[in-house]
């Protein structure tokens, strides 16, 4: 996902963190770019499958500014999109904004699975190599 963020960034010359995104830390711009991407909102609102990672929120001075969300939840993600929509139909951000795929762990469990059946323990055959 980082390769692809940065293409996009290289083909498009466009920022990839804008307005208040620019402020977040470091470190989540950086788990922002390794487990999302940016999509527009419509395409947003059509897949139930994927989870909005901005949100946005009202600070002190009563203006309208973007935060990242690090772990999306599904509970919330309607309201989010709603405010999202709200926010690009005003014309307060751009069409754009970043979201994750949401994979469901089974993914992940049957993938370690069939690893550990082929070949095995892969961490006691790295610290063997590595201890001789």
């Amino acid at each position: 996902m980082i390769l692809r963020n940065i293409i996009v960034r290289v083909a498009t010359g466009r920022k990839l963190f804008e307005g208040t995104l620019a402020t977040e830390s470091i470190g989540k711009k950086i788990l922002v770019m390794i487990t999302g991407y940016k999509v527009p909102v419509t395409k947003l609102k059509e897949k139930w499958h994927v989870y909005p990672m901005e949100d946005i929120n009202n600070d002190l001075e009563n203006q309208l500014g973007r935060k990242l969300i690090i772990v999306p939840r599904d509970e919330g993600r309607n309201e989010i999109v709603k405010r999202l929509s709200t926010a690009v139909n005003t014309g307060i951000i751009n069409d754009h904004v970043w979201a994750t795929p949401g994979l469901p762990m089974l993914i992940f469990v049957t993938i370690g699975l069939i690893v550990s059946l082929l070949l095995g323990d892969i961490v006691w055959i790295l610290v063997s190599f590595v201890l001789g």
